[in-house]
């Protein structure tokens, strides 16, 4: 059997269409197109993406506002999930922050997602608090997680 080869690389204009894509089939309110075009023009955000054998199958990243990063999105397609591919762009975008000096993270996850909150306690992030009703589609808690290095 074949070991895929995963590599992370910057988010770059050609991965807009996939990553829209893996969204759609991942979330009820799924990001578009334009909206991952949106986040080359901004120096405040950075996004990673994964490639398992060249072919794009994730992404992560954040805003930077104030010297901390919310982590906005992390999505891997169906197909890809379960093989760590999450932690090790999680990891990386991490790493590439604090190179900018960014030691503080946060994010929000839906409250009924127990393996993205295990990939985020996984990387240290820990549980600081809940936004009622944050979600919708269907209507859900948030659980507030931070991390702080």
């Amino acid at each position: 059997m074949k070991t895929m080869q995963i590599k992370i690389r910057e988010l770059c204009g050609e991965d807009t269409g996939v990553l829209a894509e893996i969204e759609s089939k991942s979330f009820s309110m799924p990001w578009s197109k334009k909206d991952f075009e949106n986040l080359l023009k901004h120096e405040y955000c950075f996004y990673l993406v994964a490639l398992a054998d060249d072919v794009v199958v994730g992404c992560c990243g954040y805003t930077e506002s104030f010297g901390e990063a919310s982590i906005d999105n992390v999505v891997v397609a169906e197909p890809y999930r379960g093989l760590g591919i999450a932690q090790r762009m999680l990891g990386e975008l991490i790493r590439r922050a604090e190179e900018r000096n960014i030691h503080a993270f946060t994010l929000e996850v839906r409250a009924g997602n127990a393996a993205a909150i295990h990939v985020y306690e996984k990387s240290g992030f820990v549980s600081e608090g809940i936004r009622p009703n944050f979600y919708e589609k269907p209507t859900e808690d948030a659980v507030i997680m931070w991390l702080r290095k």
